[in-house]
């Protein structure tokens, strides 16, 4: 089956954006064809669905407001210059971010023994997307019994969703751009079948995108839903699906369809989530102590999928091996005393320091970025405090409790310091302020703050460089507000290939 694969992706699945002829000319002569539904199911699980030997987004935690970067040994300086132009969006002086992969590709690894991240994300997305069109345009030409070609097909659907919604929020303006409000701004090369094109693609407008995204995981929620296909932590099922049609329409702004997906979650039949229960653990001060409780793993029940492994935060790790970034003022002063979170979710590597760093997965772990409950929880809460917002006010303590449901399972002793209506003044900006707050600390180092970050508007803020150990070479480099250095740029290899992408 194995071979199957190989051969067929190499057939069908090469990404249809550019012309491909040369290629086809060499390849066409190890066709084989998958002939049945088990056959795709294998192609999916292999083309369609991430896998753990690479990353999607690594370097996303390096563009937000919650990273800084600093130096202790001088030694360290050929990796604050290897990571500049992704961490200060194109460089110390540049006018754009047109070159940051390409230079950040171009620039040496500083040592050895450090791997450098991935940062053609366009590449990989379009890659699995290409394996999705593959199996949605052969689901009906295959023999095998309706109930799996039904549930592949839906996976499939949710899959090609979920990778364009990253290549839109990489790409291009965020849907509702002050710029460039309901999807107008150009996106990127929309691509839903698996024929060769032999002329270049354009873009697409972000909203034509959009629309696509939402066809797909509508149409996939449909067909996993009739067959009540519950999936897994490694598989799409209705929980995933939902979860993901609430993140989408969280960023166009149909808050009543946000909230309607994430309640869904709640309600899909033989669902067993729960939150996870941060409050009675001890945290150590430092992970090199040993015995580092670290809040999700396989076995954690807030956890419905899997999307990546843990190596797609291995910048801001605690365990990783070069000492450059970590957390920023700003995020440390989000968290309270008696938050789990702050030793929890980020914890230093060494006691003697003060180096607050990621440490919500473990080294051993081969999958670690993954969709968890809590973000059902505060999607659905910011869109209720929207709804309130908009006069509809029966939502504003809707979403107080499910704030308040986040809140309890990650501070001691919550019960006496619960949130109420009062506490916001009834104000549905001040909640919803909050529920933005309560979301940047729930999923520090995620990956999710840049994109929040655009669709709130795309606000300026600085990162701060100290190149050395001697005082006088520290600066700062700001990103303005709704700059075009909030889209980020599609390597020159690609453009050349498709012209037109310029």
């Amino acid at each position: 089956m194995k071979n199957i694969i190989q051969k067929s992706i190499l057939l069908l699945a090469i990404i249809g954006l550019w012309s491909c002829s040369d290629f086809l000319e060499e390849s066409s002569q190890d066709e084989v064809i998958p002939s049945t539904i088990e056959d795709l199911d294998q192609l999916l699980a292999y083309e369609g669905y991430p896998r753990r030997d690479f990353t999607l987004m690594p370097y996303l935690n390096l563009l937000d407001d919650d990273v800084t970067q600093y130096i202790t040994s001088n030694n360290a300086k050929p990796v604050v210059t290897k990571y500049s132009p992704l961490y200060l969006w194109g460089g110390r002086s540049v006018e754009n971010n047109e070159n940051m992969f390409d230079d950040f590709n171009n620039l040496p690894n500083p040592t050895t023994d450090i791997t450098s991240i991935e940062v053609d994300s366009y590449a990989t997305l379009y890659k699995m997307i290409a394996g999705c069109n593959v199996v949605l345009d052969m689901i009906n030409e295959v023999s095998g019994e309706s109930e799996t070609k039904k549930r592949v097909e839906g996976e499939a659907r949710i899959l090609r969703s979920f990778h364009y919604f990253n290549l839109i929020n990489l790409y291009a303006y965020p849907y509702n751009a002050p710029n460039a409000p309901q999807g107008k701004a150009a996106g990127i090369p929309l691509k839903l079948s698996s024929t060769i094109d032999q002329n270049s693609v354009p873009r697409s407008t972000v909203a034509e995108v959009y629309a696509a995204i939402i066809s797909d995981v509508e149409k996939g929620i449909n067909l996993l839903t009739e067959i009540n296909a519950t999936g897994s932590k490694f598989r799409i099922g209705m929980n995933a699906a939902h979860l993901l049609a609430s993140r989408y329409y969280l960023f166009m702004e149909n808050w009543e369809k946000a909230a309607e997906h994430a309640t869904s979650v709640f309600s899909t039949p033989g669902s067993n989530l729960a939150l996870y229960d941060m409050t009675p653990i001890d945290y150590p001060a430092a992970i090199s102590l040993g015995g580092f409780p670290y809040p999700f793993t396989l076995n954690n029940s807030e956890i419905i999928f899997y999307y990546a492994s843990e190596n797609e935060y291995q910048i801001v790790k605690a365990e990783y091996t070069t000492e450059c970034f970590m957390a920023s003022d700003a995020l440390r002063n989000c968290f309270a005393d008696d938050d789990q979170r702050w030793n929890g979710y980020l914890c230093p590597y060494n006691e003697e320091r003060d180096q607050k760093k990621l440490s919500k997965f473990s080294n051993q772990l081969e999958f670690g970025a993954c969709l968890r409950l809590s973000e059902v929880y505060l999607n659905r809460a910011e869109a209720y405090a929207q709804m309130a917002k908009a006069g509809q006010n029966e939502y504003f303590a809707k979403a107080v409790s499910d704030l308040n449901s986040i809140r309890e399972k990650r501070i001691k002793n919550y019960s006496t310091q619960a949130w109420t209506s009062s506490t916001f003044n009834n104000n549905a900006e001040n909640l919803i302020e909050t529920c933005r707050e309560e979301r940047r600390r729930e999923f520090c180092f995620e990956g999710m703050r840049w994109f929040d970050l655009r669709r709130y508007g795309m606000k300026s803020f600085s990162h701060s460089v100290d190149e050395s150990t001697s005082p006088g070479d520290e600066y700062s480099v700001e990103i303005g507000t709704a700059s075009s250095k909030w889209v980020l740029p599609i390597m020159k290899s690609h453009k050349e290939s498709n012209p037109a992408l310029n």
